[in-house]
Protein backbone atom coordinates (compact mmCIF):
# COMPACT_ATOMS: atom_id res chain seq x y z
CA UNK A 1 0.00 0.00 0.00
CA UNK A 2 2.87 2.37 0.80
CA UNK A 3 4.38 1.72 -2.65
CA UNK A 4 0.99 2.22 -4.34
CA UNK A 5 0.50 5.54 -2.56
CA UNK A 6 3.95 6.66 -3.69
CA UNK A 7 3.14 5.76 -7.30
CA UNK A 8 -0.23 7.51 -7.25
CA UNK A 9 1.35 10.60 -5.69
CA UNK A 10 4.07 10.69 -8.37
CA UNK A 11 1.59 10.62 -11.24
CA UNK A 12 -0.75 13.05 -9.51
CA UNK A 13 2.24 15.38 -9.38
CA UNK A 14 2.80 14.77 -13.10
CA UNK A 15 -0.82 15.69 -13.78
CA UNK A 16 -0.48 18.89 -11.77
CA UNK A 17 2.72 19.72 -13.65
CA UNK A 18 0.92 19.32 -16.99
CA UNK A 19 -1.95 21.49 -15.72
CA UNK A 20 0.56 24.11 -14.59
CA UNK A 21 2.18 23.96 -18.03
CA UNK A 22 -1.21 24.53 -19.65
CA UNK A 23 -1.88 27.53 -17.41
CA UNK A 24 1.55 29.01 -18.16
CA UNK A 25 1.02 28.42 -21.88
CA UNK A 26 -2.33 30.21 -21.71
CA UNK A 27 -0.60 33.15 -20.04
CA UNK A 28 1.81 33.18 -23.00
CA UNK A 29 -1.06 33.27 -25.48
CA UNK A 30 -1.75 29.54 -25.78
CA UNK A 31 -5.29 28.29 -26.29
CA UNK A 32 -7.33 25.16 -26.89
CA UNK A 33 -9.27 24.98 -30.13
CA UNK A 34 -13.03 25.33 -29.75
CA UNK A 35 -15.35 22.57 -30.93
CA UNK A 36 -16.70 24.72 -33.77
CA UNK A 37 -13.23 25.70 -35.06
CA UNK A 38 -11.55 23.95 -37.96
CA UNK A 39 -9.37 21.28 -36.34
CA UNK A 40 -8.34 17.62 -36.33
CA UNK A 41 -11.41 16.21 -34.53
CA UNK A 42 -12.25 12.80 -36.00
CA UNK A 43 -8.82 12.32 -37.60
CA UNK A 44 -6.28 9.58 -36.89
CA UNK A 45 -2.64 10.24 -36.06
CA UNK A 46 0.34 7.91 -36.58
CA UNK A 47 3.62 8.77 -34.84
CA UNK A 48 6.93 7.33 -33.76
CA UNK A 49 10.70 7.26 -33.99
CA UNK A 50 13.43 4.67 -34.56
CA UNK A 51 16.87 4.89 -32.96
CA UNK A 52 20.14 3.02 -33.41
CA UNK A 53 23.44 3.55 -31.61
CA UNK A 54 26.72 1.63 -31.59
CA UNK A 55 29.88 1.90 -29.49
CA UNK A 56 33.08 0.15 -30.63
CA UNK A 57 36.31 -0.20 -28.65
CA UNK A 58 39.50 -2.16 -29.45
CA UNK A 59 38.23 -5.06 -27.31
CA UNK A 60 34.43 -5.01 -27.67
CA UNK A 61 31.38 -3.49 -29.28
CA UNK A 62 27.84 -2.78 -28.13
CA UNK A 63 24.72 -1.55 -29.88
CA UNK A 64 21.16 -0.50 -29.08
CA UNK A 65 18.09 -0.56 -31.33
CA UNK A 66 14.85 1.00 -30.14
CA UNK A 67 11.51 2.44 -31.15
CA UNK A 68 10.24 5.06 -28.74
CA UNK A 69 7.34 4.31 -29.28
CA UNK A 70 5.23 3.75 -32.40
CA UNK A 71 1.58 4.66 -31.94
CA UNK A 72 -1.83 5.30 -33.45
CA UNK A 73 -4.24 7.80 -31.94
CA UNK A 74 -7.71 9.23 -32.54
CA UNK A 75 -8.73 12.85 -31.98
CA UNK A 76 -11.81 12.71 -29.73
CA UNK A 77 -12.02 16.50 -30.11
CA UNK A 78 -9.82 19.24 -31.57
CA UNK A 79 -7.30 19.03 -28.70
CA UNK A 80 -7.23 15.55 -27.15
CA UNK A 81 -6.14 12.14 -28.44
CA UNK A 82 -6.47 8.59 -27.16
CA UNK A 83 -4.70 5.63 -28.69
CA UNK A 84 -2.48 2.58 -28.48
CA UNK A 85 1.29 2.31 -28.92
CA UNK A 86 4.17 -0.16 -28.95
CA UNK A 87 7.86 0.18 -28.14
CA UNK A 88 10.82 -2.17 -28.57
CA UNK A 89 14.44 -2.03 -27.44
CA UNK A 90 17.36 -4.42 -27.80
CA UNK A 91 20.90 -4.28 -26.44
CA UNK A 92 23.74 -6.35 -27.88
CA UNK A 93 27.33 -6.85 -26.70
CA UNK A 94 29.87 -8.34 -29.13
CA UNK A 95 26.96 -9.21 -31.45
CA UNK A 96 25.21 -11.24 -28.72
CA UNK A 97 21.79 -10.05 -27.55
CA UNK A 98 21.85 -9.47 -23.79
CA UNK A 99 18.55 -7.65 -23.34
CA UNK A 100 15.36 -7.14 -25.31
CA UNK A 101 12.15 -5.53 -24.18
CA UNK A 102 8.68 -5.04 -25.61
CA UNK A 103 5.96 -2.81 -24.25
CA UNK A 104 2.46 -2.05 -25.44
CA UNK A 105 -0.46 -0.16 -24.00
CA UNK A 106 -2.75 2.85 -24.14
CA UNK A 107 -2.06 6.58 -24.05
CA UNK A 108 -3.84 9.90 -23.64
CA UNK A 109 -2.58 13.23 -24.95
CA UNK A 110 -4.04 16.73 -24.42
CA UNK A 111 -2.68 19.72 -26.34
CA UNK A 112 -2.63 23.51 -26.33
CA UNK A 113 -1.94 25.69 -29.36
CA UNK A 114 0.91 28.22 -29.07
CA UNK A 115 0.22 30.48 -31.99
CA UNK A 116 -0.34 29.04 -35.47
CA UNK A 117 2.55 26.60 -35.89
CA UNK A 118 3.51 25.47 -32.38
CA UNK A 119 1.67 23.27 -29.89
CA UNK A 120 2.34 22.27 -26.28
CA UNK A 121 1.52 18.58 -25.76
CA UNK A 122 1.26 16.36 -22.71
CA UNK A 123 1.20 12.57 -22.90
CA UNK A 124 0.52 9.80 -20.39
CA UNK A 125 1.33 6.14 -21.20
CA UNK A 126 0.30 2.96 -19.37
CA UNK A 127 2.16 -0.09 -20.74
CA UNK A 128 2.45 -3.82 -20.17
CA UNK A 129 6.12 -4.84 -20.46
CA UNK A 130 7.71 -8.18 -21.39
CA UNK A 131 11.09 -9.36 -22.61
CA UNK A 132 14.28 -11.30 -21.93
CA UNK A 133 17.58 -10.55 -20.24
CA UNK A 134 20.82 -12.44 -19.64
CA UNK A 135 20.86 -14.14 -16.25
CA UNK A 136 23.46 -12.86 -13.81
CA UNK A 137 24.54 -16.41 -12.97
CA UNK A 138 24.31 -18.07 -16.39
CA UNK A 139 24.52 -17.33 -20.08
CA UNK A 140 20.87 -18.24 -20.63
CA UNK A 141 18.13 -15.65 -21.18
CA UNK A 142 15.47 -15.12 -18.52
CA UNK A 143 11.93 -13.99 -19.28
CA UNK A 144 10.51 -11.01 -17.40
CA UNK A 145 7.20 -9.16 -17.29
CA UNK A 146 6.03 -5.94 -15.71
CA UNK A 147 4.53 -2.54 -16.41
CA UNK A 148 5.52 1.06 -17.08
CA UNK A 149 3.72 4.30 -16.24
CA UNK A 150 5.03 7.44 -17.90
CA UNK A 151 4.09 11.13 -18.30
CA UNK A 152 5.98 13.69 -20.37
CA UNK A 153 5.61 17.04 -22.19
CA UNK A 154 6.42 17.75 -25.84
CA UNK A 155 6.65 20.74 -28.14
CA UNK A 156 5.20 20.18 -31.60
CA UNK A 157 5.96 22.08 -34.80
CA UNK A 158 3.20 21.89 -37.42
CA UNK A 159 4.73 21.41 -40.87
CA UNK A 160 1.55 21.36 -42.94
CA UNK A 161 -0.42 18.60 -44.72
CA UNK A 162 -0.88 16.82 -41.38
CA UNK A 163 2.86 16.43 -40.66
CA UNK A 164 4.45 17.54 -37.37
CA UNK A 165 7.78 17.29 -35.56
CA UNK A 166 7.59 16.45 -31.84
CA UNK A 167 10.32 17.29 -29.30
CA UNK A 168 10.16 15.53 -25.92
CA UNK A 169 12.14 17.42 -23.27
CA UNK A 170 11.32 15.91 -19.84
CA UNK A 171 9.87 12.77 -18.26
CA UNK A 172 8.40 11.26 -15.13
CA UNK A 173 8.22 7.47 -15.36
CA UNK A 174 8.27 4.24 -13.40
CA UNK A 175 9.27 0.83 -14.79
CA UNK A 176 8.67 -2.28 -12.70
CA UNK A 177 9.68 -5.76 -13.93
CA UNK A 178 9.80 -9.21 -12.39
CA UNK A 179 11.71 -12.37 -13.29
CA UNK A 180 10.11 -15.66 -12.25
CA UNK A 181 11.11 -16.64 -8.69
CA UNK A 182 12.97 -13.32 -8.31
CA UNK A 183 11.75 -10.08 -6.72
CA UNK A 184 10.59 -6.95 -8.50
CA UNK A 185 13.09 -4.57 -10.09
CA UNK A 186 12.01 -0.92 -10.01
CA UNK A 187 13.48 2.02 -11.88
CA UNK A 188 12.42 5.66 -11.97
CA UNK A 189 13.11 8.63 -14.24
CA UNK A 190 12.21 12.18 -13.22
CA UNK A 191 13.32 15.54 -14.56
CA UNK A 192 15.23 16.87 -17.54
CA UNK A 193 18.39 15.17 -18.80
CA UNK A 194 19.95 13.83 -21.97
CA UNK A 195 18.04 10.55 -21.60
CA UNK A 196 14.68 12.34 -21.46
CA UNK A 197 15.14 14.22 -24.75
CA UNK A 198 13.74 12.76 -27.95
CA UNK A 199 12.55 13.70 -31.42
CA UNK A 200 9.73 12.06 -33.36
CA UNK A 201 7.44 12.70 -36.30
CA UNK A 202 3.69 12.33 -36.73
CA UNK A 203 1.15 12.39 -39.55
CA UNK A 204 -2.60 13.00 -39.35
CA UNK A 205 -4.98 11.09 -41.61
CA UNK A 206 -8.56 12.09 -42.31
CA UNK A 207 -10.72 9.19 -43.51
CA UNK A 208 -13.99 11.07 -43.20
CA UNK A 209 -16.02 11.55 -46.34
CA UNK A 210 -15.92 15.13 -47.54
CA UNK A 211 -19.37 16.65 -47.93
CA UNK A 212 -20.02 18.37 -51.23
CA UNK A 213 -20.72 22.06 -50.96
CA UNK A 214 -24.00 23.31 -52.34
CA UNK A 215 -23.21 25.91 -54.99
CA UNK A 216 -26.84 27.00 -55.37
Amino acid sequence: MKYLNKTVFSFALAGLSMLSGNVNAQLLGGHRLKSDEDGPKGQFMVYGSLDYSKVTTPSSSSSTVSSAPLGVGYFINNNDLVGVNYAYSQNSVNHDVVYKQNEAGVWYSPSLMLGKYFVLIGQVDAHYVWGQQVSGTADSMQNFTGFRLRAYPLIGILLGSGWALKFKFAELSMLQTKVKEVGWTKSYVAGISGSTFGVGISKNFDFRKKSKKDDN
